[in-house]
C-alpha cells in the first residue's frame, strides 16, 4: 500500500520565509552596525546579534534602549554583577562598603559573646538559688 502526497500541499503549508519585522531590524543591525550579512535564519541572526550586543554591554555604565536583543532586566544584572565584581576584586577602593561589612560582623560577633555570657551568669544564679 502506497501513499501519494501532492507536492501542491506541501507548498501551501510551508512556513514562509519572508522576513518579519523583528528579523528585518536584526539584519539591518547586523549589516550597518557590524557589518555581518544575514545567514538567512531568523534564529541564528538574532543569536549573533545577541552575543555582539552582549560584548558591547560589557563596556556600558549604563541601562540603555540601544540594544535590539537585550532586555532592561538583563542589562540591569550585568551592570550589578559589574558593580560586584569591581568592589570583591578593588576593596581598598570601596572602603566605605568593606568597613562596614568588617564593623557588621563585629558587633554580631559582640552580641553573641554577650549573650552567651548572659547566659551563663544566669545559669550560675539559678543553680545557687
Amino acid at each position: 500500500m502506497s501513499i501519494k502526497v501532492d507536492s501542491f500541499y506541501d507548498a501551501y503549508f510551508s512556513v514562509s520565509k519572508a522576513p518579519d519585522e523583528e528579523w528585518k531590524r536584526i539584519i539591518l543591525r547586523l549589516w550597518y552596525k557590524y557589518g555581518i550579512q544575514s545567514t538567512g535564519s531568523k534564529s541564528a541572526d538574532k543569536q549573533k546579534l545577541h552575543e555582539l550586543e552582549l560584548k558591547e554591554m560589557e563596556y556600558q555604565t549604563t541601562v540603555t534602549s540601544k540594544f535590539l536583543t537585550i532586555t532592561r532586566g538583563e542589562q540591569e544584572k550585568i551592570l550589578k554583577k559589574k558593580k560586584d565584581k569591581r568592589i570583591e576584586t578593588n576593596p581598598e577602593l570601596y572602603p566605605n562598603t568593606t568597613k562596614g561589612a568588617k564593623i557588621l560582623g563585629e558587633q554580631i560577633y559582640l552580641a553573641i559573646q554577650m549573650k552567651q555570657r548572659n547566659n551563663k551568669l544566669n545559669i550560675k544564679k539559678k543553680q545557687k538559688q
